[in-house]
């Protein structure tokens, strides 16, 4: 998604001024860097569109990428809204990872169902401390924890990493 179109004009010329290639992440893409695979599950398009330029369907454009290494599965899910969320589950079903990067900073909006069906044994919450949209949300936080998963949230642990541990991935925080 090509939106808001400031924001895409401002990643053109900075990753033209460094010398930087900058592509789209388009649905389908698969690379192989070193031990790792990442493939784009997200957005469903063939190629990018241009929005309506106020950046309103950006969240449910956001990438979402399945990243395997070291063991592990990681899904990686952006802002991707609930209507996204739903349809991603529709296009994946059974889809089963180690990690989850909780969408859209933990809001209340999400298909709640199938995020805890992913059986993910951390999910990340990255979400600024004190902010203003009452994010992650208390609900989500307890489905996630009632489906087994460790959370992690930014938040209250600062910087989050998630390791290959002997039983399984462990979130480790400084």
């Amino acid at each position: 998604m090509l939106d808001p179109h400031p924001a895409v004009d401002e990643v053109r010329r900075l990753t033209g001024r460094a010398g930087v290639p900058a592509a789209s992440a388009l649905h389908g893409t698969t690379r192989r860097i070193g031990p790792t695979t990442v493939q784009v599950l997200w957005p469903d398009l063939a190629a990018p569109v241009v929005g309506p330029g106020d950046g309103s369907a950006a969240n449910d454009a956001s990438v979402v990428l399945l990243v395997e290494t070291h063991g592990l599965r990681l899904l990686l899910t952006g802002d991707l809204e609930p209507p996204g969320q739903e349809r991603l589950a529709a296009l994946l079903p059974g889809l089963a990872v180690d990690v989850l990067k909780v969408p859209h900073h933990g809001s209340a909006h999400q298909a709640t169902e199938w995020l805890t069906s992913l059986g993910a044994g951390v999910a990340v919450v990255s979400v600024g401390e004190d902010n203003d949209y009452g994010h992650p949300h208390p609900r989500l936080l307890e489905a996630l924890d009632r489906a087994g998963a460790e959370v992690a949230r930014t938040d209250e642990q600062g910087d989050v990493a998630v390791v290959a541990g002997p039983d399984g991935p462990e979130a480790v925080s400084r």
